[in-house]
């Protein structure tokens, strides 16, 4: 019995040992804690309000011009480039924001300078929603709509469709811009249809306010078309046309015919030519007629009766240029024109022989810090009338001019 007592007490112990060995090696095991994996939405990425082909830029152009006539005025006239005599000035300056969709494009460019003051200075000031301040620092701004391949319409205001040189004076082969391009419209406001006929042929129409205005004179709109062929890739003739009326709405019709042709050559990598002709002509305002038997009815009236005219005052231009270049470093432009004008319908000078005038250019550019371009050039133009200011303040046929210039555009 006793010894059954003991058995059962070495039993008791016994469990107990084991449990607490189970437990302990509850306690030791090594406890693994898992972090759950969050689950990762796909995030819808937000669309681009901005159109892809989207790009911004500007454009500085700096000159000093020195007039070896000295005038009195700082002011040169016909002209709209460089016209600041002997003073560092702006000819232009620009930022612009312009974009090339599939299906739409546009560009809208905001400008400063002393050629935007002169271009713009015709504009209308008598309107308050649309007047010279409101209009002279809008380069260009319009819209294209693409309606079918390779045909686009473009409303807005726009660069004028006429002549070789371009505003911009990076662009061009000289720094100032021949006589005939300083008298045709630098830009235009209206709607242009352009199309792509052929690889080589393609073709402009226009519909505007009229000749290089914003603010319209008159009731009536004005036509342009362009014609360009390319006979190969390095030879292009272009034709463009303008006719309008260009009599505000209290004068009587004057209506304006315009024919420009250029002739485009680059004859090798580091030659190129172009030539330039143009004829202009527009109605001539009014028309006094002799007629003496009216006296004798009424003695109010004089002999000469004021009518209606048929007769249209013409005008013409012709201008080559030539441009040498070497390499990416220098280039050497030369321009020679002649302005004809004996009626005054474009540049009025109140002498005997109208603007009659010859222009020689020779331009020498610095080409290697692009996009900045450095120029300097040298100008004479020769009248037949005395049309130049002098330090005197009288005139002179001949006007001599050197000018040194900078731009960057990006």
């Amino acid at each position: 019995m006793k010894q059954f007592s003991y058995l059962k007490l070495l039993f008791c112990i016994c469990s107990l040992l084991f449990c607490f060995s189970v437990l302990y090696a509850e306690d030791t095991k090594p406890v693994t804690t898992e972090t759950p994996t969050p689950t990762v939405q796909p995030q819808t990425p937000h669309p681009n309000p901005l159109p892809a082909s989207l790009k911004f830029g500007a454009f500085v152009d700096t000159y000093y011009s020195h007039n070896r006539n000295h005038p009195i005025t700082k002011e040169r006239q016909f002209t709209t480039q460089a016209v600041r005599n002997d003073e560092f000035n702006i000819n232009m300056g620009f930022v612009d924001a312009k974009w090339q969709e599939e299906k739409v494009r546009g560009r809208i460019a905001l400008q400063f300078g002393t050629s935007v003051n002169t271009n713009y200075a015709p504009e209308a000031n008598k309107d308050v929603s649309s007047n010279q301040n409101s209009v002279k620092h809008i380069q260009e701004a319009y819209v294209g709509i693409k309606i079918a391949k390779d045909t686009w319409i473009d409303a807005g205001i726009y660069f004028g469709h006429i002549g070789h040189e371009s505003w911009i004076s990076s662009d061009n082969w000289n720094y100032t811009r021949a006589l005939a391009l300083d008298y045709v419209p630098y830009y235009s406001s209206g709607a242009r249809l352009t199309t792509k006929i052929t690889d080589k042929f393609q073709f402009q129409f226009h519909v505007m306010n009229g000749w290089q205005n914003i603010t319209d004179q008159n009731k009536d709109k004005s036509l342009g078309t362009q014609f360009k062929y390319s006979f190969t890739q390095n030879f292009t003739l272009i034709a463009n046309q303008f006719a309008g009326n260009e009599a505000p709405d209290f004068e009587r019709k004057q209506t304006r015919f315009y024919n420009n042709t250029i002739l485009e050559w680059k004859a090798l990598d580091w030659l190129s030519f172009a030539v330039s002709g143009d004829v202009g002509a527009q109605k001539a305002k009014e028309s006094f007629q002799y007629e003496p038997w009216w006296k004798e009815i009424n003695p109010v009236l004089g002999i000469y009766t004021n009518r209606e005219s048929n007769v249209y005052n013409q005008w013409y231009h012709g201008t080559f240029w030539t441009s040498f270049r070497y390499e990416d470093l220098y280039r050497l432009s030369f321009r020679v024109e002649r302005f004809y004008d004996p009626k005054q319908v474009m540049a009025t000078t109140y002498t005997r022989n109208g603007f009659m005038t010859n222009g020689y250019t020779m331009t020498f550019d610095f080409l290697e810090w692009n996009p900045g371009l450095v120029r300097f050039e040298v100008v004479q133009r020769e009248s037949m009338d005395p049309v130049f200011a002098t330090d005197n303040n009288k005139q002179t046929r001949v006007e001599r001019l050197f000018i040194a210039a900078a731009s960057v555009r990006y």
